[in-house]
């Protein structure tokens, strides 16, 4: 593996350490220094009006006290790169010192986050760097990592499961995410999923709880290979009794629709409501600025020379 590409996965595994490391803190705003003012850019993958509807209400009902502003797209072409950059311009005119990006994507291991920490700054390469310049920025930025394993993921699987469930202990739940290209991206998805699925299992007294990713975006030769094992894992679970298969996507109006053509002629319940709309995931979004916001106003002025900072 490239040893830029290592440094990359390498800071991003590090600040989604330290960002789980911070405390709750909701009076973030008070205990800043008053001369920062703090902005919010949420980064999402974007998908149809819909997926980007149910995004925007997730951030409004996070009732940010700070100037926000949302920013849709994979930063892979152009036109994305420029919606991100009017977004920061937005919030430089409206004089914030300090930008706190929230890239709420499902998991690290991703070509699209690694392009964000490019796009930002980050990172010296990215993914999509040979038609794509960073975008420039008079502000400093702190940048979260993405949902992964939080806690606040197994809670709403738990609600979407329970949703289905009739009697947890004689059904299976099988999770099903839409994945990355590349091997080490997958193997490090599903390490994530199943510690997700280990929660989800004990908490919800399931029968078992399996994760798998579709790889939707793979090559055809990959990608049917990830169909065979979804159809492998969600027929073995199935002859076992009631199988309940969940969405691990962000939001619906998206590739959730694929899922009963790859699992065609199997028995499951199945509804394809991802993450959103959940109050925990507005809940999320408000514990990832308030703690980065108070992380922003413990900054030395000195710290203003670092264009980028991750928490």
């Amino acid at each position: 593996m490239d040893v830029r590409r290592l440094a990359c996965i390498w800071v991003m595994a590090c600040a989604t350490l330290l960002v789980g490391a911070l405390s709750s803190v909701h009076a973030a705003s008070a205990e800043m220094s008053p001369q920062t003012k703090i902005g919010v850019l949420i980064l999402a993958h974007g998908g149809s009006a819909q997926w980007n509807h149910l995004v925007e209400e997730a951030v409004a009902d996070a009732k940010l006290p700070y100037p926000t502003e949302i920013a849709f797209g994979m930063a892979m072409h152009p036109e994305e790169v420029r919606a991100i950059q009017r977004r920061v311009n937005v919030l430089e005119a409206r004089h914030v010192q300090r930008i706190v990006v929230i890239p709420l994507l499902i998991s690290s291991a991703s070509e699209v986050m690694r392009q964000f920490t490019y796009v930002l700054g980050l990172c010296e390469h990215g993914p999509w760097e040979a038609h794509i310049k960073p975008v420039t920025h008079r502000v400093s930025m702190l940048m979260t990592g993405p949902l992964d394993d939080d806690p606040v993921v197994a809670a709403v699987l738990l609600d979407r499961a329970k949703e289905l469930s009739r009697t947890p202990d004689e059904e299976s739940v099988v999770l099903i995410a839409h994945g990355p290209n590349e091997e080490t991206d997958n193997a490090r998805w599903l390490e994530t999923m199943q510690r997700i699925a280990q929660r989800v299992e004990e908490v919800g007294h399931f029968r078992a709880v399996v994760p798998v990713t579709m790889r939707d975006d793979a090559p055809a030769p990959i990608r049917d290979a990830a169909t065979q094992q979804m159809r492998a894992i969600v027929s073995a679970q199935s002859a076992k009794g009631r199988t309940l298969v969940v969405p691990l996507l962000l939001a619906s109006g998206g590739v959730e629709a694929k899922i009963p053509s790859r699992l065609h002629g199997l028995t499951y319940s199945f509804r394809g409501q991802g993450l959103l709309p959940h109050p925990k995931l507005s809940q999320w979004i408000a514990h990832q600025v308030d703690a980065s916001a108070q992380r922003a106003g413990s900054l030395l002025p000195s710290d203003e020379q670092r264009p980028i900072r991750v928490l």
